[in-house]
């Protein structure tokens, strides 16, 4: 198990870094990926991308992040757990943003098939969300892919 998701199990919150938080979104958007069957290296660029102009991750680091977070994935990552480890360590705001880049890892490959259609409605349930502040972030989502 990663260090990040022992400190939440211990309630470690305060020790929490932006690392950890990293860890957990990327633990995520490689979930959402995988959700399909078809982990593309088209979504793990993209997941790399996100990590890097988005969190503020150098190369290193964001490859890191990265590799930590997929062998977690391999070991099952419980994304009920994941969630609520989410929604206790960021706001809302920062969650609908987290959307969006789960969001861009859908989208990225321009067909959203039933098992990927599934795991984002589920998460909308998961982060307490409404159906419009999906729908607004799959619309900010296209918006950045199209850039």
């Amino acid at each position: 198990m990663l260090n990040v998701f022992s400190k939440i199990k211990e309630k470690n919150f305060e020790e929490v870094s932006n690392g950890d938080k990293a860890i957990m979104i990327t633990s995520l958007l490689i979930e959402c990926a995988k959700s399909d069957e078809n982990f593309s290296e088209k979504e793990e660029n993209l997941i790399k991308n996100i990590l890097k102009r988005k969190l503020h991750l150098d190369d290193f680091d964001a490859d890191k992040c990265f590799d930590d977070s997929k062998k977690a994935s391999e070991k099952s990552v419980e994304i009920y757990s994941l969630t609520k480890d989410i929604r206790d360590n960021f706001s809302k705001e920062e969650i609908i943003i987290i959307f969006e880049y789960l969001w861009q890892i859908i989208l990225s490959d321009g067909v959203i098939d039933d098992f990927e259609a599934s795991m984002m409605s589920k998460l909308t349930g998961l982060f307490h969300l409404t159906g419009m502040e999906s729908s607004q972030a799959k619309t900010n989502a296209k918006t950045l892919l199209n850039q």
